[in-house]
């Protein structure tokens, strides 16, 4: 009985520690975005996506709809084109924003297909992480040509917290936008523009 006690209390003692550090960690990494947000330049009206929509179709597996989508980094250069089909009968995006030092910035997050017949169900687990195509060795490659390692490095910082799951109990510095693209024309191009002001705009060019 008392070596089972024992085992308890080595498992709460372990967990704890683990989730100290956790918490630990996140509060380092929350502390060093107030000045990596105040580093980074000013930007607006960024295009930071360019979508064009094939269509959907229907199959015994269910409606999927087809896409090609390209991350552009601040000069319009591409990050990453990305073509394929998502199951549902439209799109969506959802963006992660780092919200410090009076800057707000959002950062593609996820796209992926729903049904637009009932909006809220969207099929997540088919959907394409995006911050991999756009950051790599520490460093956030949305910035494009002018920018520093340094601010590169920064915008990173940010996006890591961003994409934190605990950055959703930080109440007020981050939160998660969608733009719905279920009304985007086939064959037409769009833009998602934004800024470090927090605008986000979807627009027809």
């Amino acid at each position: 009985m008392a070596k089972h006690a024992s085992m308890h209390h080595v498992v709460f003692n372990a967990v704890f520690t683990l989730l100290l550090a956790y918490f630990v960690v996140f509060a380092l990494s929350f502390a060093r975005c107030f000045s990596a947000a105040s580093r980074i330049p000013r930007i607006e009206n960024y295009e930071v996506m360019r979508i064009l929509i094939y269509g959907a179709s229907a199959s015994e597996s269910g409606e999927t709809i087809s896409a090609v989508i390209s991350v552009l980094d601040t000069s319009g250069n591409e990050c990453a084109v990305i073509e394929r089909s998502w199951r549902g009968s439209s799109l969506a995006v959802d963006f992660k924003s780092a919200e410090f030092s009076e800057k707000k910035i959002v950062f593609p997050y996820m796209i992926y297909g729903r049904a637009t017949i009932a909006p809220q169900r969207a099929f997540a687990k088919a959907g394409t992480m995006l911050s991999q195509y756009y950051s790599e060795h520490g460093q956030c490659l949305l910035l494009g040509a002018g920018s520093t390692c340094d601010d590169r490095r920064n915008l990173h910082t940010l996006l890591r917290f961003a994409l934190n799951p605990a950055a959703h109990f930080a109440a007020g510095f981050s939160r998660t936008y969608t733009i719905d693209l279920s009304r985007c024309a086939t064959g037409v191009y769009y833009s998602i523009t934004t800024g470090t002001d927090g605008t986000i705009a979807l627009r027809r060019e």
